[in-house]
């Protein structure tokens, strides 16, 4: 018989809903794309109430700033 490796499961709670649009962002970055246009990343800011996204033209050297 394996014995469990895996931490005991609590009792799980729902995430605070935010209060305004714009208040609680995620932010990625989607990178070694073709160079275009002098770009070669994109950083996507989404809200996360809306689900609005925005895709911002970048630089990879941006990134390792």
């Amino acid at each position: 018989m394996k014995p469990i490796r895996q931490a005991p499961v609590d009792e799980l709670h729902p995430l605070q809903i935010p209060d305004s649009r714009w208040n609680t962002l995620s932010v990625d970055f989607i990178i070694e794309l073709p160079l275009s246009s002098r770009h070669d990343a994109v950083m996507t800011v989404v809200d996360s109430v809306l689900k609005w996204a925005h895709f911002i033209l970048t630089h990879m050297t941006v990134l390792h700033r």
